[in-house]
């Protein structure tokens, strides 16, 4: 009879192997879901692993996140529906989040909520829906109704061949970026004093937010396709998508949690067209990767003050095939070779980015345990010579370090939907967008860079760690996103503050050069401390530095956090929360701050 030891070791050669076969994987495509049925029950959740807790504590920790922390366990089958409320009243001492005139003012905060989480034979299913309304006291013409809704589901047309799989985002960010982890986009609802975000600041119409400077993000995909494994030769896909995206400045009083388009937002709809063969168990440590892929984009932007209405144009084409070895259980080799053409089109535009090009890289993936992964890859793809890596590491039973480095071609709403298409959902708290790939957290670029119109090339370098114990909760995450502009059309001429309202607006001119940048560099720390089984304090500092290219000057931007919530009875919970913000800006009348003092409550029927 084989002792644990040995059965221990066998888990986690399985599961060592189940790793290798989603990191040696090429990066997700363009806009095609990166999750299908045959990899979805080997995702990492971004918890880390091994809690060390007695099963008593397990299940009261359950029954507790259920209660005031809105985790609600997927049912064994069946359905798990939430609807909640939360209702906050907030003060604030610079309503307008402008240098002057600062106005105080006191904000109610309504927004009911739906959770669902569906689990059948053939539906999995999970949505988090919370639309924000926000009512000013005094300054009424901010009042502003929000939306903020996740959602991933797939569905099982015939079993083990067709499926078709779902998606959908909104939140609100800021216009122009760099404020201290504030936005909503891919995070959990207003009520989650621990989001994705850390900076629990972005509830409309206070903590640096308000219809001033937000914008209403959305993206919604739909990915009918055939997955088939024919016995241990390989697994073939094949599918086709369409992707509707948008950005919506929130001029009237609602706004809709579904892409839509209002003067000087942008729109895009991409249609996609994939394939892939992966070869299986028959070939032992190699494995060959043949994908295809195809994608057409039209993009609109909306004319506004500065900024002509322009419509866009994009096609990509693919083929890539990457073989890798396994030298052994811990170690993995891949090269890969292809062909792609990337190419723009645009009214009254010159100068738009192209590429037709061979495409190669070689790379090795380490796995030094069976949850962890380190991958890193040099090669040419997007027209020039990259450097990309991600990685996993948990260690300790607690913790979790994720990594993750990318270089795209592409708009901001084209990288919104390949990182959609790339997500997963979070199996601790409300439903927070994470990495299908590291379990590392999801949209953070589009939470940190200005809304910016234009083609760019974007390189990102996106690292988290977190660390769960029984009683307190560690979480850091830093976002680096160096943004350039390639649309000659689309430069930044300059930036307008409207001292009596807030307003503030980018002026747009045909640029000289195509090499205007963006960089933005992040900091976000956050800690939770259980202080008793019914009350816990949650305390979050963030640092962002915003450079723009051309003079067009930097800004600093710091947030500040601290909350109590206490779960006044089953099903309710209480919070109150002080948030302090700090924007220091070379632009003139850009410098500001805001202290802000908020008390709700939730209730989950």
């Amino acid at each position: 009879m084989r002792d644990k030891r040995g059965w221990s070791k066998i888990a986690a050669s399985v599961a060592g192997s189940l790793v290798v076969s989603l990191t040696v994987a090429p990066r997700p495509a363009a806009a095609f879901p990166f999750i299908d049925a045959s990899n979805a029950d080997s995702l990492p959740s971004g918890a880390p692993l091994g809690q060390d807790l007695p099963s008593t504590d397990v299940s009261g920790l359950r029954n507790q996140l259920q209660l005031t922390g809105a985790n609600v366990p997927r049912a064994v089958s069946g359905w798990t529906i939430i609807p909640s409320l939360s209702m906050q009243e907030e003060l604030t001492d610079n309503a307008l989040v402008a240098q002057s005139p600062r106005r105080s003012d006191a904000i109610t905060v309504v927004a009911p909520g739906l959770t669902a989480m569906a689990d059948t034979y053939r539906l999995h299913l999970n949505l988090d829906y919370q639309p924000a309304l926000a009512i000013y006291a005094n300054e009424g013409p901010l009042n502003a109704l929000t939306q903020h809704l996740n959602a991933l589901g797939s569905v099982t047309v015939v079993p083990d061949l067709a499926y078709v799989d779902v998606r959908a985002v909104s939140g609100v960010q800021s216009l122009f970026g760099s404020l201290s982890g504030t936005g909503t986009v891919g995070t959990a609802g207003i009520d989650a004093p621990n989001a994705n975000a850390l900076v629990a600041s972005s509830v409309p119409g206070g903590g640096a937010l308000s219809r001033g400077n937000e914008i209403q993000t959305s993206s919604i995909g739909i990915s009918p396709y055939l997955l088939r494994k024919f016995n241990d030769i390989g697994t073939g896909k094949i599918g086709v998508s369409v992707d509707a995206s948008s950005y919506s400045p929130v001029s009237g009083f609602a706004s809709s949690p579904f892409p839509t388009t209002t003067a000087g937002g942008q729109r895009l709809v991409t249609t996609e067209q994939f394939a892939q063969f992966t070869s299986g168990e028959r070939f032992g440590k190699f494995q060959d990767i043949l994908t295809a892929d195809m994608s057409q984009g039209t993009s609109h932007v909306d004319g506004s003050s500065g900024d002509p209405s322009t419509q866009t144009t994009s096609r990509r084409e693919s083929v890539n095939n990457q073989v890798s070895y396994a030298l052994n259980r811990s170690v993995t080799v891949l090269a890969s070779i292809g062909q792609e053409h990337i190419g723009y089109t645009g009214s009254n535009q010159a100068g738009l980015p192209h590429v037709d090009d061979l495409t190669w890289d070689v790379g090795v993936t380490l796995n030094p345990g069976p949850d962890s992964f380190i991958t890193v890859r040099y090669g040419h793809l997007n027209g020039g010579n990259h450097v990309s890596g991600d990685a996993r590491i948990a260690f300790g039973g607690h913790s979790l370090v994720t990594v993750d480095y990318s270089n795209t071609i592409g708009t901001q709403l084209e990288t919104l939907q390949s990182q959609l298409n790339a997500s997963g959902a979070s199996a601790q708290g409300q439903l927070n967008l994470i990495s299908a790939l590291t379990g590392g957290p999801a949209l953070t670029v589009q939470n940190a860079q200005p809304v910016a119109d234009g083609i760019f090339r974007t390189n990102t370098l996106t690292m988290s760690y977190q660390s769960v114990w029984p009683r307190d909760t560690y979480k850091a995450s830093l976002v680096w996103s160096v943004q350039t502009n390639l649309s000659p059309a689309y430069q930044v001429a300059g930036f307008d503050v409207n001292f009596q309202t807030g307003q503030e607006t980018y002026i747009y001119a045909p640029g000289a050069t195509n090499q205007q940048t963006t960089d933005v560099k992040q900091i976000s720390v956050a800690w939770t401390h259980e202080l008793h089984p019914d009350l816990t304090a949650t305390t979050s500092l963030a640092y962002s530095l915003l450079h723009r290219g051309a003079n067009l000057g930097n800004d600093g931007t710091l947030g500040f956090s601290t909350a109590l919530q206490y779960t006044l009875a089953p099903g309710t919970s209480l919070l109150a929360r002080y948030s302090f913000y700090d924007r220091i800006s070379r632009i003139p009348g850009y410098t500001a701050y805001e202290n802000l003092l908020m008390a709700g409550f939730t209730k989950r029927f």
